[in-house]
């Protein structure tokens, strides 16, 4: 019998970079888009155009699945409420991606374990022992060197990606408690369709003409949201979590080289090291939850 060319665990990594690198991809299009405008409202209309062309993508995906049952989808008003949780979050992250350079928000971003942590010793009443505090603040601290208050280049808009990052980790404490065996695809789905709707609205403030090549962008940028779910749901089905949740750190890179190739971004020494130290942060946390037993 034949040994695989490659095993789950490999698979299972392989899967969370690509997954990483087509939510960046993604919202690298959505930046360009934003820069030929250069009006922040624009984002509303972008967002809105890239949800309906992403529930055509992952519509065409579960009804090959069998899994398009609108009747189940819409039966969790719970996974409304966290398709909420997910549009405030896209509002905060999107401006980040407009006004700070395209490394520094996902470096930012990546603090959402963090939050995770904190919030659920503060909240969930969940035991943090002083390995994980210390991780915690050296996270923290990470963050103080990212933004360098004693410049603060970019202004104050680094607060936009941090409160991202809390909204996402509210989010995530909020999914813990839905009931009901839903499919991975099914919950993007409806988090897509509430999102969509949510920035829907929003757009009705301005509107914007788009070009044709702007609408090809949406389309590819769409097709490359869908394809990050669908990466981020067979990394979970190869693999266990424990094995492939430190590489969603990758998306830092994907992020980092974006920006340099695309928009000719060049971040600073404090930024890398911020990066790190974020990065360190929270593959200790993450080797706690391991030995806890809470990552399987």
């Amino acid at each position: 019998m034949k040994k695989p060319i490659i095993n789950n665990e490999l698979l299972g990594i392989l899967y969370m970079i690509l997954c990483q690198f087509s939510f960046a991809t993604n919202d690298a299009m959505v930046k360009f888009i934003y820069q030929n405008f250069d009006e922040i409202y624009v984002l509303n209309q972008v967002i809105f155009i890239r949800g309906l062309f992403a529930l055509f993508f992952i519509g065409i995906f579960l009804y090959f699945k069998n899994l398009l049952n609108f009747k189940v989808i819409f039966s969790s008003r719970q996974l409304s409420i966290r398709g909420l949780f997910e549009s405030f979050a896209a509002i905060c992250f999107f401006v980040g991606v407009a006004m700070l350079p395209f490394g520094m928000v996902y470096v930012l971003l990546s603090l959402a374990p963090i939050f995770l942590t904190t919030f659920g010793a503060l909240f969930l009443n969940e035991k943090v022992r002083w390995r994980r505090w210390t991780a915690v603040i050296f996270g923290f601290i990470g963050v103080v060197v990212v933004i360098n208050p004693t410049k603060l280049e970019f202004g104050f808009y680094f607060i936009f990606p941090l409160l991202s990052a809390i909204l996402l980790s509210f989010r995530d404490m909020y999914t813990k408690n839905i009931k009901g065996n839903f499919h991975s695809l099914q919950i993007a789905f409806i988090t897509c369709l509430v999102v969509t709707i949510f920035f829907g609205f929003l757009s009705i403030y301005k509107f914007y003409y788009f070009s044709v090549k702007d609408y090809l962008i949406l389309f590819v940028s769409s097709f490359f949201l869908s394809l990050g779910y669908i990466f981020s749901i067979a990394t979970i089905k190869v693999a266990l979590v424990s094995v492939t949740s430190t590489f969603r750190y990758s998306v830092i890179i994907w992020g980092i080289l974006y920006g340099y190739f695309f928009f000719n971004e060049i971040p600073k020494t404090n930024t890398y090291i911020g990066a790190v130290m974020i990065v360190i942060s929270g593959l200790i946390i993450i080797s706690r939850q391991k030995q806890l037993g809470k990552i399987k």
